[in-house]
């Protein structure tokens, strides 16, 4: 009859082993796949290698490139964003650190803001996309034309902060594959999920490094470049129409900032408009920039215009830039006031003012500096044909229509490209079009012309254009007000985010496996300590029984408490990215959580496992195994709470102070035999009061009952009698009493934590 009470106990048990199960085959599976994608990217840069070789071999004029978009399709227009009088006031002091600018920044085109140290250039960068929560931001922004702001086409922008917030434990690829999953719609297709996801691998240049860990300080992973390519890459995976970019060459050589810079670039060719805020780039990456807006100290604008158009302006207005000097540092260094002016001494403190004035005469200037639109030399199906017979001409194919697989390979080996390998082979050979292993010359011609496109597929390119063809500035804001529900991370269903999210935390946890090695063994190092000072003293008759069940349920309680708070105090950053990106904080929080449990469950029975055996404890297992999981997942809520609303630095000791007093000064066996009043009430709140009691209690009636009770320890099972017969414990027994208790305590704290991850620094996760 005693373990009655218990027959539920093996259940939960077993389902946390089993989860445990399920965690370590996930993250075995997982990498089985990781293989099969290396193989299959293998495949298709072999597939992509032999086509541009092919057509270069054909027409070395064809400007072929290395690589076309399969996913990156950007089904609407091209976005231009204008902001008139932009300006920040701080909250704190009401100074003003942005005032009256304004500009332009076109589609498909890549935007510099430059300025000297303290000229407001990623305040600027956060007020254009409402992200300034430190002041009050002041001006009007014009999406297309439309009176609107960024935040209304949320779901069409990605900011790449200036610091690299990435899962350390996460592989490069997995990186890339959450953000696309979770910030494209949820009908998307999976195959256009490793579509994308392999355009931003080959954009960013990170094929080579896709499958290792990118690791933080203390473990190494990529390097410093690739961790900037994968900052970028995942804002790149929601297949933004604006790219926002806070200093992306910060803390990067020359060369890789170059590299990082040219990968953007290629994006405005598939409809992106790009703006970034940089320092003092190298002149080579200067040339990049299609468009600047040159800040002022204080925040003014000294220029906004075309970025050829800068040093002319400057020119004009009197200051000279000597040879070999690089025009972006010259350019900063005149606005910082290092550049003397003969014309006018003073002008380095008026250029704003200058700018204001001058900015009617600006395209009498710069008149010269209009786009030509330039046409491309385009390559016709003729001269491709004509190519192609000459070639298969020389290599002994004269007057043939219809070209073999083995005739084809041979021409290749004519050409001297090498040859694929068989599964490369096989796909190539699909793409082209060979039915019944042949395939005509005409059809062979219309797959050299699709290479010098975009995108992979003509027909899915011509779609895109048709489109973006059709959407008029009018249309446009009701376009996203209609689309937003479908498309915006926020409006996903919580299921959907959820599961994605749990798959994420279940490899986090495989990947942390030392980590939850030596806190287990800490757990349990804890619970031999401590069960051996229990030794000889678990029964009714001795007076040190009650303390010792108390310092043992404190010890397990600020095991768990402290580990819990790694679950969320040191991703902050992580979490106000993507909670900012469109990911829904429940999913967040509660994914984790269900990782996190199992977690605390399992070292709640290691600990009452190894401390039954070192405590020789009497009467059944099962009856020290219940209160010790209430006060583990009770100090677990603690802990979480604490780690959403306490800093970083202060959560380790404030979540040790407060178990400390909750369970050594509430609960404490001397404070519960004299409380009264306030004491009664405040121990009453504390679960270590509910969990110990519980346990005494359980103990003296297995143990005799009330006679067996040392007479000094009278006071102290009467004062817990008091207490936990608050919830009817006559009624319910006192093991529901405490169960019902501890339950409402657990769920408040975490609701409590969930609000606190919600509300706490709000304005982080715009």
């Amino acid at each position: 009859m005693a373990a009655s009470p218990y027959f539920w106990e093996p259940c939960v048990m077993g389902i946390t082993l089993l989860g445990y199960v399920v965690l370590v085959v996930n993250a075995l599976i997982n990498r089985r796949q990781r293989w099969r994608l290396s193989e299959e990217s293998k495949m298709m840069s072999e597939c992509e290698r032999c086509s541009v070789d092919l057509a270069n071999s054909l027409m070395p004029a064809s400007k072929v490139p290395e690589y076309r978009f399969r996913g990156m399709h950007l089904k609407m227009s091209g976005i231009s964003i204008e902001f008139d009088n932009l300006g920040v006031k701080l909250k704190s002091s009401r100074k003003c650190i942005l005032e009256g600018v304004s500009g332009e920044f076109r589609s498909k085109r890549v935007a510099a803001i430059m300025g000297p140290s303290g000229a407001g250039k990623t305040t600027f960068m956060n007020a254009l996309c409402g992200r300034a929560y430190y002041g009050t931001t002041t001006g009007s922004i014009r999406i297309n034309g439309e009176p609107s702001s960024i935040a209304e086409i949320k779901q069409f922008r990605g900011f790449v902060p200036q610091d690299d917030i990435l899962h350390e434990h996460l592989t490069v690829r997995e990186q890339l594959y959450y953000s696309a999953r979770l910030r494209n719609a949820e009908d998307t297709p999976p195959e256009m999920i490793n579509n994308i996801v392999e355009d931003v691998l080959n954009v960013m240049q990170l094929l080579d490094v896709q499958h290792s860990l990118v690791g933080n300080v203390e473990k190494r992973g990529i390097s410093g470049g690739q961790r900037k390519r994968v900052n970028i890459g995942l804002e790149l995976a929601a297949r933004p129409k604006v790219l926002m970019l806070d200093e992306p060459t910060s803390g990067l050589d020359a060369s890789t900032a170059l590299e990082i810079i040219r990968s953007v670039k290629r994006l405005t060719g598939i409809g992106m408009t790009v703006v970034m805020v940089v320092h003092q780039p190298r002149y080579s990456l200067f040339t990049l920039f299609d468009d600047l807006l040159l800040l002022g100290l204080g925040g003014r604008t000294v220029y906004s215009g075309k970025s050829e158009g800068a040093l002319p302006y400057f020119r004009h207005l009197g200051f000279q830039m000597p040879q070999h000097e690089n025009p972006a540092d010259w350019v900063v260094d005149v606005i910082s006031g290092k550049v003397w002016n003969e014309k006018d001494p003073t002008l380095s403190r008026k250029l704003p003012e200058a700018w204001a004035e001058f900015m009617p005469n600006l395209t009498a200037l710069l008149i010269d500096l209009e786009m030509q639109d330039t046409a491309e030399e385009q390559i016709d199906s003729f001269a491709f044909t004509m190519a192609l017979d000459a070639k298969l001409s020389s290599a002994g194919y004269k007057d043939i229509d219809d070209l073999s697989q083995e005739q084809f390979l041979s021409f290749l080996e004519f050409l001297q490209i090498q040859k694929p390998s068989d599964a490369a082979w096989a796909h190539l050979t699909e793409r082209m079009g060979f039915e019944d292993g042949f395939i005509s010359q005409q059809r062979l011609v219309s797959f050299l012309l699709g290479l010098t496109g975009s995108f992979s597929s003509q027909d899915e390119a011509e779609d895109v254009a048709s489109e973006a063809s059709n959407m008029t500035k009018q249309r446009f804001i009701s376009w996203i007000r209609r689309k937003k529900p479908r498309l915006g991370g926020h409006h996903q269903r919580f299921l959907f985010q959820y599961l994605i999210l749990l798959h994420q935390n279940s490899l986090r946890w495989a990947r942390d496996w030392k980590h939850k090695l030596i806190s287990t063994c800490l757990s349990m190092f804890t619970a031999a300590v401590f069960g051996t000072q229990c030794k000889q003293k678990l029964i009714p008759e001795n007076i040190l029984c009650p303390g010792k069940i108390s310092t043992s349920q404190l010890a397990l309680g600020l095991v768990c408490g402290v580990v819990s708070l790694q679950i969320f105090s040191l991703d902050r950053p992580l979490f106000w990215r993507e909670s900012a990106s469109g990911v829904g904080v429940a999913a967040f929080y509660w994914a984790r959580l269900t990782v996190a449990l199992f977690d605390v469950l399992v070292w709640c029975y290691l600990y009452a496992t190894v401390w039954v055996s070192f405590a020789q404890a009497p009467c059944s297992f099962w009856l020290w195994l219940i209160p010790f999981r209430m006060t583990a997942l009770c100090a677990s809520g603690v802990g979480v709470f604490m780690s959403t609303v306490v800093p970083k630095q202060s959560t380790t000791l404030a979540t040790t102070v407060l178990l400390l007093v909750m369970g050594g000064a509430l609960s404490d066996p001397e404070s519960i035999a004299e409380s009264e009043g306030l004491g009664s009430a405040l121990a009453f709140l504390s679960p270590f009061t509910w969990t110990a009691g519980e346990n005494y209690l359980a103990v003296i009636e297995v143990s005799g009952g009330e006679e067996a009770v040392d007479f000094f320890a009278i006071p102290i099972m009467e004062g817990y009698q008091k207490i936990l017969q608050c919830l009817g414990g006559s009624a319910l027994g006192y093991l529901h009493s405490a169960s019902i208790f501890c339950s409402i305590f657990g769920v408040i704290l975490l609701m409590f934590g969930y609000f606190g991850l919600r509300f706490v620094h709000r304005g982080k996760q715009a």
